[in-house]
């Protein structure tokens, strides 16, 4: 009887023996998941299907929610309210295909056309700079590109195929992006009309003592993501804007696209910045030393215009993210999903941030095994 009491005392009424059994439990049913992958494989292709146009919709929410809402505050009623914002896009939109896309068309057909000369200057002032400097030996040049061309002509057989398969792709990411952007305003205008009911209907599904801690994590969900989504989106409109101004004023050519593409590539934290300058860089270099050192100075007002006004005001502190954690959450999660993983990536790591939090200061309550000090002071 002692044995056995000791036994159930030390072992079956243990807390930590009862946590070590839940991780157990928890590892054999993810194990299990991974050997009926096959079962899930439909799901998957239907989220493919069905999840860009609603992260398009999602976005375009948060941005032109606050909008919509200004307009309600001041006495329209909400469809109208939506109504008007969705003709101001479209005019916008009209606005821009007539007065900015020509130039910028013009400019990438002349980038596509000009490209091979620009990239021959570009090999030839690495080589003036190489025999300059003596980085490389020309010997190793020569090899380099006897390598490369021995390299393609191996892979001629297999060039058919490759050219057969890469079309079937563009094809279906083309019908994918027509669907998207087809799709996503009619979702835009249910999430803008009846966004506010979404949340309730969820919580109601969970038991009744849960239905607040539910409300408080969803609205904190919301206003992190949505901060982050404003925040990031007018940075890079302003980044592109700034960019084409400064390179439209100092003569650099093909000005408006590269602006246009900076504004993107600013959307990844930390390193959108610096693929933004290797195209400029490449363009400046081959056109003369002043313009590749105008290119640099450009950057560096970008930069202090942005770092040191636009993203404390746009964007502050919202995440509430180390700099190391952010690089961490980029590198995992663009190696997992590619260029979405690290777009979508930090708001993604946000959300499962308070989940884990909310969950953590949940079992902090009910496991017992961090109790408050009883003088009210820290005890190791």
């Amino acid at each position: 009887m002692d044995r056995k009491s000791w036994f159930y005392r030390r072992f079956l009424n243990s807390k930590f023996t009862t946590v070590c059994l839940n991780a157990v439990l928890v590892l054999l049913a993810i194990w299990i998941f991974t050997q009926i992958a096959w079962v899930f494989k439909p799901v998957g292709a239907f989220v493919g299907i069905v999840a860009p146009p609603f992260i398009l919709a999602g976005v375009l929410f948060y941005l032109l929610n606050p909008l919509v809402n200004f307009l309600q505050k001041h006495g329209v009623k909400r469809v109208l309210a939506i109504a008007l914002v969705f003709i101001v896009v479209l005019g916008l939109l009209v606005l821009a295909v007539v007065k900015v896309v020509p130039p910028i068309e013009q400019q990438f057909n002349n980038i596509v056309k000009y490209y091979p000369q620009y990239w021959q200057s570009f090999t030839d002032w690495l080589t003036h700079l190489n025999e300059n400097q003596s980085f490389i030996s020309q010997a190793d040049l020569d090899r380099f590109g006897k390598e490369f061309m021995a390299s393609l002509n191996s892979k001629k057989g297999s060039l058919l195929s490759g050219t057969v398969s890469g079309l079937q792709s563009f094809f279906g990411i083309v019908g994918n992006v027509m669907i998207t952007v087809s799709t996503a305003p009619i979702i835009l205008f249910f999430l803008l009309k009846d966004g506010d009911h979404f949340a309730p209907l969820l919580v109601n599904l969970f038991p009744t003592r849960l239905r607040q801690s539910m409300t408080d994590t969803l609205h904190e969900m919301n206003v992190k993501v949505g901060s982050y989504v404003q925040g990031q989106l007018t940075v890079a409109m302003a980044v592109a804007i700034i960019f084409m101004v400064g390179f439209s004023v100092i003569g650099l050519k093909f000005a408006l696209v590269l602006g246009l593409i900076a504004g993107p590539l600013n959307l990844i934290p930390y390193f959108g910045s610096a693929l933004a300058m290797i195209p400029a860089l490449i363009v400046g270099a081959t056109t003369s030393p002043k313009m590749l050192i105008a290119v640099i100075i450009t950057f560096f007002v970008e930069w202090l215009i942005e770092t040191q006004l636009i993203s404390p005001l746009v964007m502050g502190s919202k995440l509430e993210m180390h700099p190391l954690t952010i690089v961490i959450v980029l590198l995992t999660a663009g190696n997992l999903f590619g260029l979405v993983g690290v777009i979508l990536g930090i708001p993604g790591f946000a959300v499962i941030k308070i989940i884990v939090t909310r969950l953590f200061h949940w079992y902090q309550q009910v496991s017992g095994l961090y109790p408050e000090p009883s003088d009210g002071k820290d005890q190791l």
